[in-house]
């Protein structure tokens, strides 16, 4: 960790500054030089679009939940969720709609060339946009029971810690994050991001998982099958209903004309149903982060929204170390990147002065800072988490399990490594 060799004064207060090498000088006194680029280009911009946002969504929720407090609670049934699903049973249902016309029109207007041709083209649009749930795919590494019994045993325990069902997959990916979804009919993986795994403590991961599963434990409408595949099928939709350009022959010119209305009605309820389904979910995080809380303790769970204030530094560290490994890599006497890739990173985090960690904590305040536009702002995240008060682990990750976990990851992690450069 750099240490602070010399002391400035602040021009401001008078304050005296530490001095870390490759960091800004800042006063905790009154915050100057905190974040100079928010005062020199204005506090607006992409800052007043997420306060925008959080002020009508995240918010609120965080004022409610504050008072409320978030132990013992879940997420409730809204008129939003309720929307989202009856919306997604829509998308359906006008799939096999077209089906059952075309099946009738085949049938009982045989003999009708007329009706025997739309009633083939209503079939076969049913073929090619009919429901679909995603499917695994990809190449990044899939891990099942067999290949990581560690692994799934940690995130059973904390799945059964949750009173919720566990993961079928383990999607193993290089990004600063981790989610979970669904896929095939009610299947759940859980997508791994490495650039975030590898930088966190035992009980920071256990935080993680339960953080992810708390999502499947609050009854996320976006993280469940029903939502879930409407969306799949609507972005399916859009994809196929999107006109090609003109290219001057009038008969594409009258298809481009016929598909126009089709795909504007595919595009706007793509659009509500991300809206609609969006509207819930800052209520869901927080009670997510409070799972959290519950299964890894307190501690953890905020010292997790810490780590993502340093979502850009992970990122361009592992880039860094990715273009840098590829320059070398002809060389015989180069360092084997997919074997140190990983824990370099982890000590690079490590090594960011307890100073530098402050300020983060004060600029994310200051711009609203967001992991994404799907969750609240990460300063109230943590406050609320400072709210709820110290808490007990009922999981642990102990030394000799997380070793084992490890080991597990080591394959999938080798190969994640040859294909940062490519996947991020």
């Amino acid at each position: 960790m750099p240490e602070a060799t010399t002391e400035q004064v602040c021009p401001q207060c008078g304050t005296g500054m530490p001095v870390h090498e490759g960091y800004r000088v800042w006063c905790a006194g009154c915050d100057w030089n905190v974040a100079p680029e928010l005062f020199v280009y204005g506090v607006g911009g992409t800052a007043e679009r997420r306060r925008d946002f959080a002020g009508r969504h995240g918010t609120a929720t965080f004022e409610e939940l504050a008072r409320e407090g978030t132990q013992g609670l879940r997420a409730r049934l809204t008129p939003s969720s309720v929307l989202a699903g009856v919306l997604a049973l829509l998308v359906h249902g006008l799939s096999f709609v077209l089906l059952g016309v075309g099946a009738w029109l085949l049938v009982a207007g045989w003999g009708n060339p007329f009706a025997v041709a739309f009633g083939a083209l209503l079939v076969l649009t049913f073929l090619v946009l009919r429901p679909r749930f995603p499917r695994l795919g990809g190449t990044a590494p899939q891990l099942g029971r067999a290949d990581a019994p560690r692994l799934f045993a940690l995130v059973d325990s904390v799945a059964a810690e949750m009173d919720t069902r566990s993961v079928d997959a383990i999607v193993v990916e290089p990004y600063v994050n981790a989610a979970v979804t669904t896929y095939g009919l009610r299947r759940r993986v859980l997508h791994l991001g490495l650039g975030l795994w590898a930088v966190l403590t035992p009980q920071q991961k256990v935080a993680l998982l339960g953080h992810e599963l708390g999502h499947f434990a609050n009854g996320d409408t976006r993280h469940g099958s029903l939502v879930g595949s409407a969306l799949h099928t609507l972005r399916l939709w859009v994809a196929v209903l999107t006109p090609d350009p003109w290219d001057g022959r009038l008969t594409h010119l009258l298809v481009i004309g016929m598909m126009r209305i089709p795909y504007y009605a595919a595009q706007s309820g793509l659009t509500l149903l991300e809206k609609v389904s969006l509207r819930g979910l800052p209520r869901r995080e927080y009670l997510a982060d409070d799972l959290a809380a519950e299964v890894a303790s307190a501690e953890a769970a905020r010292d997790l929204m810490e780590t993502l204030l340093h979502a850009d530094r992970i990122d361009s560290e592992l880039r860094r170390l990715s273009n840098e490994a590829a320059a070398f890599a002809s060389r015989q006497d180069a360092p084997r990147t997919d074997v140190t890739l990983w824990p370099r990173l982890a000590e690079h985090l490590a090594s960011v002065p307890p100073r530098e960690r402050e300020r983060l904590r004060r600029v994310s305040a200051l711009d609203w800072h967001q992991q994404d536009s799907t969750h609240p702002p990460t300063h109230l995240r943590i406050e609320l988490l400072d709210r709820r008060g110290p808490s007990v682990a009922k999981v642990v990750l102990d030394e000799r399990t997380e070793s084992a976990v490890e080991r597990e990851l080591r394959p999938a992690a080798k190969k994640v490594a040859r294909t940062v450069a490519r996947d991020m």
